[in-house]
């Protein structure tokens, strides 16, 4: 497992893997909140609209985080994430339409795939062979959902990608001993993986704690991939606060990272 790998260029801070450093066929980056022009409570590099956000200021962050980054799209594409499993292919997004989705595949030059979050897990694959990329987002619905099974099975289906020839790479989220849930959160993982308490630690009044990361792990190597193919994250929203945006930790109104990749 290789962990994120932070990178600073022109007063922008993100992060990389280093699993897709010799893919040349592509670019991709974890945004994180250092670098911009928003002001309080978005500072400062805010990448999604917010109630109460200046939408210039967003767009001027993302003109900053994709140059410095070093990745020039074309055309950046997002969905309307609904905490669900569904996954799209960026060719089939209309240009001015809203799709809900939580997974976007893509193997069309310049286009960018990106995902918005602010504690779920971001996830990006890689496709070295067929060259083809995704972006997901992974949150608890989802996971329980399978997105990211089902992110596996679209990148067969779209362009013939076999499950062990992916590389994976988990970007910024709220660990698992932050992330408390309800009771109630806890089934679909206990129905799906034997293994279950492995990321399920129980704690006073009927609350547990849900490592995510650890359950798209699981989830990933069940699609069929290798474990030292999948990248590793050490990195929590919740706990970071100078470093990372969080919805748990900040309420409303608050910032949103962005992890992004497409093919040059």
């Amino acid at each position: 497992m290789k962990n994120l790998e932070i990178h600073e260029e022109k007063g922008m801070e993100f992060l990389f893997s280093p699993l897709f450093s010799e893919f040349l066929f592509l670019r991709h980056a974890f945004s994180t909140r250092r670098g911009g022009t928003s002001k309080e409570p978005f500072r400062s590099l805010n990448l999604g609209p917010s109630e109460g956000e200046d939408p210039a200021l967003v767009k001027e962050n993302r003109r900053r985080f994709f140059e410095a980054s070093g990745m020039k799209p074309t055309k950046v594409v997002e969905v309307k994430q609904v905490h669900g499993a569904k996954v799209i292919n960026a060719c089939d997004i209309p240009e001015d339409g809203i799709v809900e989705a939580d997974g976007i595949v893509t193997n069309a030059p310049g286009v960018f795939a990106a995902v918005q979050t602010a504690d779920c897990l971001p996830v990006l694959v890689a496709d070295p062979v067929k060259c083809a990329v995704a972006a997901v987002h992974a949150g608890r619905r989802g996971l329980a959902s399978g997105v990211l099974e089902a992110v596996v099975l679209r990148m067969k289906e779209c362009f013939g990608s076999e499950a062990e020839n992916l590389v994976a790479a988990l970007g910024p989220a709220i660990s698992g001993k932050c992330y408390e849930v309800g009771e109630e959160c806890i089934p679909p993982f206990q129905q799906k993986y034997p293994q279950w308490r492995d990321f399920c630690i129980p704690l006073m009044g009927g609350k547990w704690f849900l490592d995510l990361p650890q359950v798209a792990r699981l989830q990933l190597v069940s699609a069929g991939l290798s474990e030292e193919r999948i990248g590793s994250t050490s990195y929590c929203t919740f706990s970071e606060s100078a470093r990372f945006f969080s919805y748990r930790r900040d309420g409303s109104p608050t910032g949103r990272l962005l992890s992004a990749i497409g093919i040059v």
